[in-house]
């Protein structure tokens, strides 16, 4: 399955700093971006203390920095880059309660709830540069769910198969968003049955990453792969 991931189009092979470890670059298709950007995928044994160790490593900040790495979809889902150009969500603002909408780029992808597009992060109101890495570390988010496979019988929390827990794929995804967006809308699959799961998983996952906005398509190529892994039917 990795073999089937690093031959997505556009896919570049990066060795983790001071490991032997690699991860993969998967560049984000979106031309009105302000620069190319791209998700950072690997195993979740490998990806989770990267994910730890951003907080307090130079040489891995300075790793993502490099590759570009994008963990959402605010250009402030970005690591910083030395001074950059001051907008919305990049410095500490003065107490300005309300919404936010007016000083957003443009809306990237379909929100969560559609009557709730204005409603704002915490971080809208206290990201700053100087403390990016102690508010944003990222987490690792299984790109299909552990959950979701272990319920159908295709993954087991210990083991050595690319379905296993610690060897699914995962991508590098800031907190708040991996939280108030990717798992509320996964949040509607927690609890059902394996006959449901089955039925619904390849066309959930296709709604999430592809009917929600084109940042999330190369996420689509891989949770396609895993589950045709799995054995489910994948259009």
């Amino acid at each position: 399955m990795w073999n089937k991931i690093k031959s997505i189009p556009g896919c570049k092979t990066v060795r983790v700093p001071g490991t032997d470890n690699e991860m993969y670059l998967l560049p984000v298709p979106d031309n009105d971006l302000l620069e190319p950007s791209f998700w950072l995928i690997g195993e979740y044994r490998v990806q989770t203390p990267f994910a730890t160790k951003l907080r307090d490593s130079e040489t891995l900040q300075k790793f993502v920095t490099k590759h570009r790495v994008r963990f959402g979809l605010r250009e402030t889902d970005r690591p910083p880059t030395g001074d950059r150009q001051v907008r919305f969500g990049t410095q500490k603002l003065a107490a300005k309660p309300g919404d936010f909408t007016q000083d957003r780029v443009q809306q990237l992808a379909v929100p969560v709830k559609e009557d709730e597009a204005s409603v704002n992060r915490r971080t809208d109101r206290e990201l700053n540069v100087q403390t990016f890495w102690a508010t944003q570390t990222p987490q690792s988010h299984h790109i299909v769910e552990f959950n979701n496979l272990r319920d159908i019988g295709k993954s087991k929390e210990s083991g050595s198969g690319e379905l296993d827990h610690g060897q699914l794929p995962c991508v590098l995804l800031a907190a708040e968003f991996h939280q108030r967006y990717i798992s509320s809308i996964l949040k509607k699959l927690h609890g059902a049955s394996k006959k449901d799961l089955l039925a619904k998983l390849p066309g959930e996952y296709s709604a999430l990453y592809l009917g929600r906005g084109p940042l999330f398509s190369p996420l689509w190529s891989v949770s396609r792969l895993i589950l045709q892994e799995a054995g489910l039917s994948v259009a």
